[in-house]
């Protein structure tokens, strides 16, 4: 019965398109598909909508990222692999290299990437406003960032780091920022270049002093990335779908009473976790993960194609599958 109702909301939604625009062919996507991170969601999986899996990677090879956008301060910590930063206290007062004073560390607010925006990285959560995009503030002279504030990281091997992004270099198309043991010890200073780079973020792993080369695809190459996150309302590590930048999102509830027209009349969502992780829910009564029978996903690629996902299955920590069925339309 459910198979049937599927079939015939598909037909529904493509003679509502074929209505819209002639023109259009219909996108030639139908697979039930299982991405799987792995058990214990050990991998990253980035995906594209018409084409599959275009790359998987390891989740912890990397503790902070780069926006490569010349109009863009973000940088990214890998919160999903337990990466925590915290700013240190600008009454404390510093100077670089100084033994660091953690009294009162657990008090500290930690930030966050943003779950809704690319661009609101866990580095400029503290941002007051232009000129002061958190780590840094622009110079009006330069029109580079230039660093402003000093961190405490806890990398994904769980050492402590301080850490000061010096500046980001427009010109030159560059980052430098340095990291030392908390003591001062052990500095080290980094000159990352993102000139050329077709991603929309370079990685670097403080644990291993490298950037981590390859591991985001050409962002028009995916649209959607399997990965863990932290949730900013419940505070607490989850494992679910981002949507890259230029890819939109409808989430329909109460799927028996969708038409064309409360389609028409819904909007596409920026929001990178429209998808995100609420379409299931653990049952602590059977602890198996039960999914939203009625909720299904429209999801509007870079090139405003749209494709209808309904998930069918969640594997856990124990696969990290993730079981979907896909249809363009």
């Amino acid at each position: 019965m459910k198979r049937n109702f599927w079939i015939l909301l598909l037909a529904v939604f493509a003679f509502g398109f074929y209505s819209c625009d002639e023109d259009d062919d219909p996108i030639d996507v139908n697979r039930m598909e299982t991405v799987s991170m792995g058990a214990s969601y050990a991998n990253d999986v980035y995906y594209s909508l018409s084409d599959g899996i275009v790359a998987q990677v390891l989740r912890t090879n990397w503790d902070v990222a780069f926006s490569v956008d010349a109009m863009s301060s973000s940088i990214l910590i890998n919160d999903g692999a337990g990466v925590v930063l915290k700013e240190y206290p600008i009454d404390a007062g510093w100077e670089w290299l100084d033994a660091i004073d953690t009294t009162g560390f657990s008090s500290w607010t930690s930030l966050m990437n943003s779950d809704e925006d690319w661009e609101e990285g866990a580095f400029g959560q503290n941002a007051t406003g232009h000129p002061n995009y958190g780590w840094g503030e622009y110079d009006m002279t330069s029109h580079n960032v230039v660093g402003a504030a000093l961190y405490i990281i806890k990398l994904v091997d769980n050492q402590y780091k301080q850490v000061f992004i010096e500046v980001k270099d427009e010109t030159n198309s560059e980052y430098i920022f340095k990291f030392a043991d908390l003591d001062g010890t052990n500095a080290v200073t980094e000159t990352i270049s993102y000139d050329g780079l077709t991603s929309n973020y370079i990685y670097y792993s403080m644990t291993n002093e490298t950037v981590v080369a390859d591991r985001e695809p050409d962002a028009s190459t995916w649209d959607l990335l399997f990965t863990s996150y932290m949730d900013n309302e419940i505070y607490y590590n989850v494992s679910g779908i981002k949507q890259n930048l230029g890819v939109q999102v409808i989430e329909v509830d109460n799927a028996l009473d969708l038409t064309i027209e409360t389609y028409n009349e819904a909007e596409f969502s920026d929001d990178i976790t429209e998808i995100g992780y609420d379409w299931k829910e653990f049952d602590m009564g059977t602890f198996q993960y039960v999914l939203d029978a009625d909720r299904i996903y429209f999801v509007k690629d870079q090139n405003d194609h749209v494709y209808k996902i309904v998930f069918t299955g969640f594997g856990g920590s124990a696969t990290g599958d993730f079981n979907f069925d896909i249809t363009g339309l």
